[in-house]
């Protein structure tokens, strides 16, 4: 038995250790699978955690301060944050701390910010604004933010050597006009000054005063033609590669010789005016030759100097507590609300907090000092939904902000990787990037649906279009285009409304024609994305120049395109009879008819423009009728001059709208016949209209407005000086196959794009 109790015993003991081995083979086995299994999981997270963005060439000013480009305002928008928030048309959000629901497009949505808004009205005509911040607001290094940020960036913008993209400081608050003035830059001042030499001063010293005129008069201009050479191959008018004489003919100067350099270039722009000046003005692309030289000089011409007396503070600005503040302005304009979604920009980065004492009017800089703010520009960092890591290599690396306070993004890692507009598509299907904004034309929507197997939405790409903030114009001089020179007549409007009419009946053709379904014909002289835009709903709404002079009505629902042309040319002779001409029914023409009129067409000799095919068609009819009218495809440079010269009779263009659908800059007679600033082109000057523009600024209720400027916009055809043409489309494209297309934003708008709800953004 003991024996047999041995051998038992090992076998049992040879039982358990292979049982054992079993059991470790398997356990190692499973810890194998389980391990493979958390890898691939790891990776298909990362990959779901990661899209890429392509975008276009950075300026590499990440700063919410200084940014000048579309491309570098995208990376500042994916870290830094706004204390106000805004809807899907554009509209002030006034309380996003608690929330609020609005409609649009017949859906109900819900919008949150970082802050609340009150504006009220006080008797005496001033303007308060109540502004109070979310609480518990972090910046990406675990700072709170408070309203001292906010107070901080207020006063880098309105600082008097600021020379950013910021106008706060134009708004009438108070005390603001005390605290910018009596400091200047020492660019400036010494500019100021002049050149006819050096006397002894505390403001700057002989050799920088000798070093500033050196560098203007001998450097400054090159770097102006310089400016414009780059501008030509941003836009895609010339190549990096062609040489200097063959860029400056785009922009119309066309007979430089071989191997010409910028200065040549700058002396031909030079010699081709009177004076300097008149040519610096008329020809800039951006820059002055003052802001060129001060630019490349540096700090200290950036410097502020003491001119004269200045405020410590700007009265109107006042802290009520940690988190509110109040804007006090002196008048009531109806854009302003829109500078008061102030940046909430990190004092303690941006600025230096030991610099900050608010009571005793310290700010987190020394006054006329902004080289602190300046020195972070290419590293932005802010209470945004990401983290910048750097920029390298033409791409800008972003990481989630895991504090930020609508919630943690759910892609882990963005890409803004820099590229071209011809490899957006191509570049989308083939994976390298996973959304894109490429520009809007049939080779990019044939790209699209060859992808998509002949749609715009597929397996491969989800296109959105959304409306362009603008819109495309027909555009007539009054001042040069009108009868016994006297533009504001009964007869001159005639005379306009008689070519108008003739545009207006070719535009639905020639548009769909050019654009196909990427843009849409409209009919008022505003942005439909506007929401003071009319809609064909309203009371009132009709065609664009569609009555004859005796206020019939000239189109009918069932006529052929070719019954509206004919019934255009029966309208547009009634109205150049109202002009005073003469129409013999026999020769079926004007007889009396001797001026010649031009209508001028950036479409760079190539006549590639919406607006060229409408012109000619009209001008076609016009000779039938007896009347002349020169249609001139010239390049954008000579079209843009003769524009800011009030020389070009009718033109054809385009308006980037603004948010507000304030008209003072463009139709109030302050800014024609070349006064303030010579903006109005179409020289109306119309004392009704002026009324009425006040008026719509100094309102606070919309709907009132809209109807002001729905009678503005009466007047302004009744002139006969503007015809709406079109209303073109964005694109923006992700990949069906890598991005949560039920993620993107819904209801997409120039205001609300696809980063509008990046925390709420998922990749596949």
């Amino acid at each position: 038995m003991k024996k047999f109790s041995k051998i038992l015993a090992l076998l049992l003991a040879l039982v358990m250790v292979f049982s054992m081995a079993v059991t470790a083979a398997a356990e190692e086995t499973e810890g194998e699978a389980e391990e493979e299994t958390v890898e691939e999981e790891a990776a298909a997270e990362e990959g779901a955690g990661k899209l890429v963005y392509a975008t276009s060439t950075f300026g590499q000013k990440f700063s919410p301060f200084f940014y000048t480009t579309v491309y570098d305002a995208e990376v500042v928008s994916m870290v830094t944050g706004s204390l106000l928030a805004s809807d899907r048309g554009g509209a002030i959000v006034e309380h996003g701390i608690e929330g609020e629901d609005r409609e649009y497009n017949g859906t109900v949505y819900h919008y949150d910010g970082m802050g609340d808004v009150e504006v009220v009205q006080n008797d005496d005509g001033t303007v308060d604004y109540f502004l109070t911040m979310r609480e518990g607001v972090k910046f990406s290094d675990g700072v709170e933010a408070t309203i001292d940020d906010v107070i901080f960036g207020i006063y880098v913008c309105c600082d008097p050597t600021y020379d950013g993209s910021s106008t706060i400081y134009a708004l009438p608050i108070e005390g603001m006009e005390e605290y910018r003035s009596g400091m200047d830059s020492r660019g400036n001042a010494i500019f100021a000054a002049g050149d006819a030499g050096y006397e002894e001063t505390e403001l700057w010293t002989e050799d920088q005063y000798n070093a500033f005129w050196d560098y203007y008069n001998n450097q400054a201009g090159a770097d102006f033609a310089q400016e414009i050479l780059d501008y030509c191959v941003s836009k895609g008018y010339n190549s990096p590669d062609d040489p200097v004489e063959v860029t400056a003919a785009t922009w119309g100067f066309t007979d430089l010789p071989e191997g010409a350099t910028a200065q040549d270039f700058w002396d031909a722009i030079v010699a081709a005016y009177e004076t300097t000046e008149e040519a610096e003005s008329v020809e800039s692309a951006g820059s002055t030759r003052l802001s060129l030289t001060i630019a490349a000089l540096g700090a200290e011409f950036e410097a502020g100097v003491n001119t004269g007396e200045s405020a410590a503070s700007i009265t109107g600005i006042e802290k009520t507590g940690d988190y509110t503040m109040t804007i006090h302005m002196t008048s009531y304009d109806a854009t302003a609300i829109y500078s008061m979604a102030f940046t909430v920009a990190p004092l303690h980065y941006y600025g230096d907090a030991d610099l900050y004492d608010y009571d005793n009017n310290s700010f987190g800089f020394v006054k006329g000092d902004l080289s602190g703010v300046k020195a972070v520009t290419t590293q932005p960092l802010g209470c945004g939904p990401y983290i910048f890591e750097g920029y390298e290599n033409g791409v800008a690396t972003f990481t989630a902000n895991e504090d930020y306070y609508l919630g943690a993004p759910a892609v882990k890692t963005f890409l803004f990787q820099e590229s071209v507009d011809s490899d957006y598509v191509p570049g989308t299907v083939s994976g390298s990037f996973d959304i894109s904004s490429p520009s809007v034309n049939d080779n990019t929507l044939n790209a699209i649906k060859d992808a998509n197997g002949g749609e715009l939405n597929g397996d491969v790409v989800t296109t959105y279009l959304v409306d362009y903030r603008g819109y495309g114009y027909i555009g007539i001089n009054a001042d040069l285009v009108n009868i016994d020179d006297d533009p504001g007549s009964d007869e001159s409007k005639a005379l306009r409304k008689g070519f108008m009419t003739l545009f207006a009946v070719y535009r639905d053709t020639v548009i769909n024609s050019y654009y196909g379904d990427r843009a849409a014909v409209i009919q008022y002289p505003i942005s439909n994305t506007s929401w003071a835009a009319p809609k064909p709903a309203d009371e009132g709404y009709k065609l664009a120049y569609s009555v004859d002079a005796d206020g019939n009505t000239i189109y009918t629902d069932d006529m052929t395109d070719e019954e509206k042309y004919e019934a255009a040319k029966a309208a547009a002779i009634t109205w150049f009879q109202a002009a005073g001409f003469t129409y013999d029914e026999e020769q079926g023409k004007f007889v009396d008819v001797e001026d010649t009129w031009e209508v001028m067409i950036p479409g760079q000799g190539e006549q590639d423009h919406p607006a060229y095919g409408i012109v000619v068609a009209a001008s076609e009819v016009l000779a039938e009728l007896g009347i002349t009218l020169q249609v001139n495809d010239v390049v954008t440079s000579v079209w843009n001059n003769q524009l800011e010269a009030n020389s070009a009779m009718m033109w054809a263009a385009a308006w980037q709208a603004s948010v507000d659908p304030d008209m003072t800059q463009v139709y109030h007679s302050d800014n024609a016949h070349g006064n303030g600033t010579n903006s109005n082109h179409y020289a109306v000057d119309d004392e009704a209209l002026d009324e009425l523009i006040v008026a719509g600024r100094a309102s606070a209720d919309t709907e009132e407005r809209k109807s002001i400027y729905k009678e503005a916009m009466e007047i302004i055809m009744d002139w006969g000086c503007e015809l709406p043409t079109y209303q073109r489309k964005d694109c923006t494209i992700a990949s069906t196959e890598r991005v949560n297309i039920d993620s993107m934003p819904k209801d997409m708008t120039p205001y609300w794009g696809w980063m509008a709800e990046l925390e709420k953004l998922e990749a596949k």
